[in-house]
């Protein structure tokens, strides 16, 4: 506590506050505020002594109550002040608000009083003697000009450790760690009355640093000017303070601290990491208000409330983030108190959301274990049975009472040697798995076959527990036992089987060593069209038909097999040279064709043979099979040649196929594109009428035709992966930029639109982005080999929902206006090959005059892409075509730079 006699003479008044209320004061502020005594001082509320509002307009009642709320929380807090005195006079001063030992002490230092107070100390020099070494405040004075240390305190001489002669010889600057720059700007903002209350760290002999705050004014002795500091020591106060704001910083939690209306009052990064709240969207609002929903409201208050009568409490619950999502959280709260009163609180979260996830999972996990086929023993790290689930009773007729703390090996059959279980443990061991066959004994003494799985299970690389799975093989080994009577066949057509002939085939080569073996690969021509149009039955009765054929052709030497589907292999041993096998397969060509007789109807189906011979084609069965699958595909491909010997040239072809099929998977995976967007203009008016969305790969190999690289991504499934983020990446564009109202056009495999997976892809993506779907077009070139009811359904819904259709490639080597009607076809554009050498004498140029006559019949409109010359501008031009695109107008470019063009056209 501040004496207050003895400073009653300083130029330091102050009052004691408690409840907003004045409850004591020093003789100076009596004086200062033109009062008779601290009677008429005490029991009046600071705001008493102020005018209505300060000089920045707001009420002094309100403010005052904002810094007093800070200096409780603080502990220290400094301002400027407009008073009144009694007379209603007003006057300037400094504020300290100390909050210490529980009293909160308003210092007020009256600019306007202090250069009198100097001549008052003066004249009472004796007293101010008496005053200043007898307090037990540190005090000082110090020569402004030399910083030299003229005098000091005997609490000054205790508190820094020197003797008096010492301190004389010392400058300010020795007592402090500021630099010399800071002490000079505290000089000067003294001596210009601008501030006299500064916190700053000292230094003692012992080179200890503590924190102190200190009151600094210039006084005038023997008509010179020093500078009076009294110093207080809020070292503890600032520890006290530290560890505060550490706990609330360095929690590893998030904390709010509430005053006791429930407003915060602070929140830390964590509490800003779970709730995204920052800290100044936060300060003073109702926490209720903030991070509950509410069905939530009543439950907080009554936490609160609890906490507000000295309880502490911790509840599992939920809470709202700033984006409206609930989050599992455990809250723990307890009260601040101060002078036996809570005053607030302190509320800790704990993020429980993955907590109850893993519970859940881990409860449904149970179930899971319990309710298995498969027997499941969990052991400790020593081998002794915890756990055990029904299955396993059922198995081993043991139950978990039965059984529990012992060692699995009481099911120990005795068929296995110890070198068994020797590579067993090994396994366990070194691979935390072991997995095999092994017979065991149940607890009536009955041995059995069952397949067994033993885990390791690890944390922190060590093992603490055993986790086994098995089921029980014996009624598999029997019916095993019949299956394999029935493995070498296709139940089906009666043929071998591809896994049996795939094993004969092997064993062949391994065993005979012979060279005159030849491998035919046979699939049937459009059999996907006899299942579609007649039914799978049918196509099942064909496949048997051709079976019994191929039984009467099947020999010693000939080796005939289903290999899947409508696939069929053909093994030839003995057939020594081209002209025989030639003969074979031209023979087994035939018996394919000849027609099939249904409901006294003909079919007649064809087929592409593919031939291999070892070991010239491949020296093994894969590569056998392989080769000759490769061969019967060049062969399909042939509209003459259905009969074709593998080359290895095929098998480049086959194998840069494959390299840029994973080159566009990796790039997928990866993200390795970009989609860019090619104008499409009007030919008459050059303005933009539509767009055309476009991938640009990083890898160039990939960077092939539209056509080429979406037959690959069909071929090897990547189609729909390539559809789905070109249509997102489009409908975001047309969400982010609601102003963009012209058409784009995505490209797509006709093939697409038989697939379900490919309308359930574009159905979910529309659902998440609310574009206008008159804004999309899909482009596609028709596959006039491929037309189905499917296809023509699928277009007509997506049509109704109000996309479009663009016809590509039109005047390619097979292409028919009549098949448009199927497609509900918006625009056609032509083949760019069209534009080659065109002329006005040329015969492309007459195709187009008569594409464009019959488009303009069906309300088509007709677009020319790759347009990169000006002849070809104009000659398009002149045919009145209804746009173009090509590099000639724009080579394809981003969005942002496609939408500028837009607004400016």
């Amino acid at each position: 506590m501040i004496n207050i006699d003895t400073i009653d003479n300083f130029p330091i008044s102050f009052y004691i506050i408690d409840k907003d209320v004045i409850v004591d004061c020093n003789i100076a502020a009596v004086n200062m505020f033109g009062y008779e005594s601290k009677q008429d001082i005490i029991g009046l509320k600071p705001s008493s002594l102020s005018p209505v509002y300060q000089d920045d307009g707001i009420r002094s009642d309100i403010k005052g109550r904002e810094f007093i709320k800070k200096a409780y929380i603080e502990k220290n807090v400094n301002f400027k002040w407009l008073h009144l005195n009694k007379n209603g006079d007003p006057f300037l001063a400094y504020i300290n608000l100390v909050y210490i030992n529980n009293v909160l002490f308003a210092l007020i230092t009256n600019i306007s009083e202090i250069r009198r107070l100097e001549d008052t100390i003066k004249e009472k020099d004796y007293i101010y003697r008496k005053l200043f070494e007898e307090n037990n405040n540190v005090m000082y004075l110090f020569d402004p000009n030399t910083n030299y240390i003229i005098d000091a305190n005997n609490a000054a001489l205790d508190y820094y450790g020197y003797d008096l002669e010492t301190l004389k010889t010392m400058k300010i600057n020795d007592l402090t760690i500021s630099s010399e720059d800071a002490i000079h700007k505290y000089i000067k903002s003294i001596l210009a009355y601008k501030q006299n209350f500064f916190s700053l760290k000292h230094i003692n002999k012992n080179n200890e640093i503590r924190d102190v705050e200190v009151n600094c004014f210039p006084i005038t002795l023997n008509n010179k000017q020093f500078l009076f500091n009294i110093v207080y020591d809020i070292t503890e106060k600032v520890k006290q303070n530290v560890i505060i704001s550490t706990f609330l910083t360095q929690s590893p939690y998030p904390i709010v601290i509430l005053d006791n209306e429930q407003h915060v009052i602070n929140i830390n990064e964590k509490f800003t990491s779970l709730f995204q709240y920052e800290k100044e969207e936060v300060l003073g609002k109702n926490l209720n208000d903030l991070i509950t929903s509410n069905e939530y409201h009543d439950e907080l208050n009554n936490n609160i409330e609890n906490v507000f009568k000295e309880n502490f409490i911790r509840i599992n619950t939920l809470r709202k983030r700033k984006d409206n999502k609930l989050i599992n959280v455990e809250i723990v709260a307890f009260p601040i108190t101060y002078n036996d009163k809570i005053i607030g609180a302190y509320v800790h979260y704990i993020d429980i959301t993955q907590k109850i996830k893993d519970k859940n999972q881990l409860d449904v996990f149970k179930k899971v274990l319990e309710n298995s086929n498969e027997g499941i023993v969990i052991t400790d790290s020593f081998g002794h049975i915890d756990w055990i689930n029904h299955a396993f009773t059922k198995i081993t007729g043991y139950t978990l009472a039965e059984i529990v703390g012992s060692n699995p090996n009481i099911l120990k059959s005795n068929l296995q040697n110890k070198a068994f279980y020797e590579d067993m443990w090994h396994h366990i061991i070194h691979d935390h798995h072991w997995h095999g066959e092994i017979w065991n004994k149940n607890k009536l003494g009955e041995i059995y076959p069952e397949w067994l799985n033993i885990y390791a299970i690890t944390s922190k690389n060590i093992t603490t527990h055993y986790v086994g799975i098995f089921k029980d093989l014996s009624e598999m080994k029997t019916i095993d036992q019949k299956m394999r009577i029935l493995a070498q066949k296709d139940a089906l057509t009666g043929l071998y089987n591809r896994v049996y002939f795939t094993e004969k085939l092997n064993y062949i080569l391994n065993t005979e060593k012979t060279n005159d073996i030849a491998l035919l690969f046979i699939d049937l021509d459009y059999f996907k069209e006899i299942n579609d149009s007649l039914g799978h039955c049918i196509g099942d009765q064909l496949l048997v038909e051709l079976s019994k054929r191929f039984q009467q052709i099947s020999s010693d030497n000939i080796l005939i097999a289903r290999f899947g589907g409508d696939e069929f292999v053909i093994l030839l041993k003995g057939f020594n040279n081209k002209i025989r096998i030639m003969n074979m397969a031209k023979k087994i060509f035939s018996t394919i064709n000849e027609p099939y007789i249904y409901h006294d109807n003909y079919l007649q189906v064809s087929a592409s043979i593919g031939i291999v011979i070892y070991a010239k084609d491949g020296n093994t069965s894969d590569e056998l099979i392989q080769n000759a699958d490769i061969a019967m595909y060049a062969a399909k491909k042939s509209f003459d040649k259905k009969i074709v010997y593998y080359n290895p040239k095929m098998r480049k072809r086959i194998d840069e196929r494959f390299k840029i099929a994973n080159l566009m998977r990796k790039s997928i995976e990866e993200k390795a594109y970009t989609i860019l967007y090619e104008p499409l203009y009007d030919l008459n008016t050059n303005k933009i009428i539509s767009v055309e969305a476009k991938i640009k790969w990083k890898q160039s190999q990939l960077n092939l035709s539209t056509k080429k690289y979406f037959k690959i991504a069909l071929e090897t499934g990547q189609i729909n992966k390539i559809f789905t983020f070109t249509f997102e990446e489009v409908c975001k564009q047309l969400t982010n930029n609601k102003n963009f109202t012209v058409p784009i056009s995505i490209n797509i495999s006709i093939e697409q639109l038989e697939q379900d997976q490919f309308i359930f892809i574009l159905k979910e993506i529309i659902k998440k982005y609310p574009i206008n779907p008159k804004l999309i077009e899909f482009e596609f070139t028709i596959n006039f080999a491929i037309h189905s009811n499917r296809i023509a359904k699928n277009i007509q819904d997506l049509s109704n929902l109000g996309f479009n259709f663009t016809l590509d490639n039109f005047g390619e080597d097979n292409f028919s206006l009549a098949q448009l009607k199927h497609y509900n076809i918006k625009k056609i554009k032509l083949d760019k090959n069209l534009l080659r050498n065109l002329t006005i004498d040329s015969m492309h140029y007459q195709f187009i005059k008569i594409f464009r006559l019959n488009s303009k019949i069906m309300n088509i409109d007709l677009i020319a892409k790759g347009i990169n010359q000006l002849e070809q501008f104009t000659i398009l031009k002149s045919l009145k075509l209804d746009g173009g695109q090509g590099s000639y107008f724009s080579k394809p470019i981003r969005f942002n730079q496609v939408s500028r063009l837009v607004q400016i056209l």
